[in-house]
């Protein structure tokens, strides 16, 4: 089940977290979290151990390799959807019209195509949790998680009983049962960090909605036009 995909043009820990908690807000807060040692999962971490408690694992670290159903849906959600971006992007710059260097075409980008990639992500998603599993008798995602919470409430399962009734405390022994517990690390490690800063926009706030007035980022040419000419009017103010 997929609970969320947002597109976003950095990897800050508190825009991982809001993304996080788009999910929390429509499927309740999990028992548990399994992520890898990124930094921008650092606020997650935080929230979940103080929300589910510590030494519990609440929050559950590893490479994301052992985790072979999110290296699945990596691979779908490319094939899927955002091969075409990457192919698109690295046609652009191959070309010599997109500078990543450039801040004005970084942040022209980011304004022309954030909103495209979240279509593409809101899209994979809804087909992935509706889509039918040969393993599960042919049920969905969403079918598979509405018949577990019906079966599993009041079993002692923190993740659902939360959404019915105050569940008992836990002390779960076995971590591996969900992954790989490194000891409920929530810091991040330095070889596992990358930084994607933001890119400020150029514009004044005049100029700004001038662009928004005369630019239409909706164009059916994969959104390459816009693109051009987003900087072409940032170059010219």
């Amino acid at each position: 089940m997929c609970v969320f995909l947002q597109a976003a043009t950095n990897n800050k820990a508190t825009t991982m977290t809001k993304a996080f908690m788009t999910g929390t807000q429509c499927y309740g807060v999990p028992s548990r979290v399994r992520s890898d040692h990124g930094l921008e999962n650092t606020g997650v971490g935080a929230f979940m151990i103080a929300h589910r408690g510590p030494r519990r694992g609440s929050f559950i670290t590893g490479r994301s390799v052992h985790n072979q159903r999110i290296e699945r849906m990596w691979r779908d959600l490319f094939a899927s959807a955002t091969n075409v971006f990457h192919g698109l992007f690295s046609h652009l710059e191959e070309s010599g019209q997109l500078d990543l260097t450039n801040p004005v075409h970084m942040w022209c980008l980011h304004h022309v195509f954030v909103p495209r990639v979240q279509r593409a992500l809101d899209i994979f998603r809804e087909g992935w949790n509706c889509h039918r599993l040969s393993s599960e008798r042919g049920r969905t995602p969403t079918q598979l998680y509405i018949e577990g919470m019906m079966r599993q409430a009041g079993q002692g399962h923190r993740g659902i009983d939360d959404m019915v009734f105050r569940a008992p405390e836990e002390d779960i022994q076995d971590h591996t049962e969900y992954g790989i517990d490194d000891e409920v690390e929530v810091a991040p490690r330095e070889d596992m960090i990358t930084n994607v800063s933001n890119v400020d926009c150029p514009l004044n706030e005049q100029d700004f909605t001038r662009l928004t007035q005369t630019l239409n980022i909706e164009s059916d040419h994969q959104g390459v036009d816009c693109f051009l000419a987003c900087v072409e009017f940032c170059n010219s103010v």
